[in-house]
């Protein structure tokens, strides 16, 4: 099976960082968390809300355990894709 430029590309991309699934991970965990922190600091700003540091912690953790799921559901499909492409299937 012929793989088509972008498929190409992913398979190139993604078998360099596979090998480095630690970073890979907290990576995505990272920019989620800090994502959510902007978040509610933005929120509080526009709101003139009281800046509480509980609601940042919470927003925090948050933040992290969405980031797990989405590093863990992202890593899955892009895996799937990869040993679809590699298969030629």
């Amino acid at each position: 099976m012929k793989l088509r430029e972008e498929d190409k590309k992913f398979v190139n991309k993604w078998q360099e960082k596979r090998e480095s699934k630690l970073q890979f991970f907290l990576g995505i965990i990272l920019q989620v968390t800090l994502g959510a922190i902007t978040y509610k600091l933005v929120v509080s700003f526009i709101s003139t809300g009281m800046f509480d540091k509980t609601d940042f912690i919470s927003y925090g953790i948050f933040g992290f355990i969405l980031g797990v799921v989405v590093a863990f559901v992202k890593y899955r499909m892009n895996e799937k894709r990869f040993k679809k492409l590699k298969t030629g299937k």
